[in-house]
């Protein structure tokens, strides 16, 4: 039995119908409805994206004569869905109709078959999300090959349940043996341990320290890592950096003010080692510079030096990047600069060696890999005049380039409308929760093209652990209901009434 009728003029896009008496409350908003094709009586998808209530016993005049109104109202009012045309299935998925849907023609809620079948994903490759936030029956999988390997944003207001779904989402990639490097800005995922799977938690201090390989660094880095350098002083640090290059295969900050001792006595007095550099170009360096100058590079260095963070050989890349790994990298307790240099460092590393593993077998790391980013509107950020952030540039070229070499990246934000357009265009599967700022919902309507004014309308009105899932990896945009967490949840909010009330 129907639900209702098509009534008014229809198109290939959209169409209304009036709902049966008794059904109404089995139509509400992003319901899923089919309706038969006029011509062929092919079944045709819908989805209500408005109700209506209208009431053609009562034009606009009669409102001024209330009590005729109260009556007219009793007898006349109906709601009125608004259905947005999906498409009839098709061989590869949901097609376009090519004939009208009728006035009068029956609309039935569709069967949750018919939805499992569209939404189909081979449970081989795929990551159970949740259910359809209208039916708590169908299940909604994502593609995992796709999402990793045209990457993901999971985009939201603050409270919205971001984390939570990044935490669905690891643990539904690690019972694939997943490869999956977390850059933990709050500390969420420090505790997360997942069955059968192994997790290791890098941090700034104690016994598992992040260690970043010196050599690593671009000279934007170390001015990065310190914005208080003059130009003369950035100056003599890229031509001490020249010099690491050129003659170490490997070097520490040890080696950099090694160098930076030598140009200093030399600068005093004391007659270059030829032996050491060719001499010369150390004495070519000299005449640029004062005492003061590298005086005052070598208290930098020394500072950065003390950190424990910088040193001749990083965290070992398979530490991090191996099947059935977990690898967090807790940034808590790291300064924002520090955060910065640490994702620059470790994705460039990490992206260089699986382009050198595609190019020689032999060689760099063997494992695609998953890189989430908290917090990315940080580390990807809009042009703004005048700043550096070290992060930005590796990010674009991954968002580019990573799915030739197996590194996929999921970056997640509060404030999508900060992010750098490039990255977030290149992320082709959207899990959008509620968010409610306009200029965000516009510039993520601007930057990802599979997020249409439809999804942005909805945005304002999903409720917390509901998320729209669109792009790539699902075939068809779909509210979802994100399943529970089967792990420790982090980032909860505090109950500060419970606290203050403690004994």
């Amino acid at each position: 039995m129907g639900v209702g009728q098509v009534i008014g003029s229809t198109n290939l896009r959209s169409f209304r119908f009036v709902i049966k008496e008794g059904q109404e409350d089995k139509v509400k908003r992003d319901e899923f409805v089919t309706v038969n094709e006029s011509v062929t009586g092919d079944r045709i998808l819908g989805v209500v994206k408005d109700i209506i209530t209208s009431n053609e016993l009562l034009p606009d005049e009669f409102g001024r004569d209330l009590r005729l109104a109260e009556i007219i109202l009793k007898e006349g009012e109906y709601p009125v869905p608004i259905v947005k045309v999906l498409g009839i299935e098709g061989r590869d998925g949901l097609e376009l109709p090519r004939h009208g849907i009728k006035p009068g023609a029956i609309v039935e809620l569709a069967e949750d078959e018919l939805l499992r079948k569209i939404l189909y994903q081979d449970k081989s490759y795929s990551a159970l999300m949740g259910t359809l936030a209208t039916r708590d029956t169908v299940n909604v999988e994502v593609n995992i090959n796709e999402l990793v390997s045209r990457h993901c944003a999971v985009l939201a207001m603050t409270g919205a349940g971001k984390s939570y779904t990044v935490g669905v989402l690891i643990e539904e990639l690690m019972k694939k043996r997943g490869s999956i490097l977390v850059f933990d800005l709050h500390g969420e995922f420090t505790k997360l341990e997942l069955k059968g799977a192994e997790t290791k938690v890098f941090d700034v201090e104690g016994k598992d320290r992040i260690k970043v390989n010196v050599d690593s660094l671009s000279s934007g880095d170390y001015a990065s890592l310190m914005p208080d350098l003059t130009n003369t002083q950035r100056d003599l640090l890229d031509e001490v950096l020249n010099l690491s290059d050129k003659f170490y295969d490997h070097y520490d900050l040890n080696t950099i003010l090694e160098i930076l001792s030598i140009i200093y006595d030399t600068k005093k007095g004391d007659k270059p080692d030829e032996t050491i550099f060719h001499g010369r170009e150390i004495t070519t360096i000299t005449k640029k510079v004062t005492l003061p100058t590298i005086g005052a590079l070598m208290r930098r260095i020394r500072r950065l030096d003390r950190m424990g963070i910088f040193s001749l050989k990083g965290t070992p890349l398979p530490e991090i990047v191996k099947p059935n790994r977990l690898s967090v990298f807790n940034l808590s307790e790291a300064e924002e600069r520090v955060s910065e240099i640490i994702v620059a460092a470790l994705t460039r590393s990490i992206f260089d060696a699986r382009k050198k593993h595609m190019r020689d077998p032999e060689k760099g790391l063997p494992t695609p890999t998953f890189i989430i980013v908290e917090e990315a509107h940080n580390f990807a950020p809009r042009v703004v005049e005048g700043s550096y952030v070290p992060s930005r540039s590796i990010l674009r070229k991954i968002a580019r380039e990573g799915r030739k070499f197996g590194v996929g990246i999921c970056i997640v934000s509060q404030r999508p409308n900060k992010l750098d357009a490039d990255v977030l265009s290149q992320c082709n599967t959207q899990f959008i929760m509620k968010m409610v700022n306009p200029s965000d919902q516009e510039y993520i309507r601007a930057s990802v093209e599979t997020v249409t004014e439809d999804i942005v309308r909805d945005l304002p009105s999903l409720s917390r652990g509901e998320a729209i899932i669109a792009g790539s990896a699902i075939n068809l945009p779909v509210p979802v209901k994100i399943r529970e967490r089967e792990t420790h949840v982090g980032g909860q909010d505090i109950d500060i009434v419970g606290a203050w009330n403690a004994d």
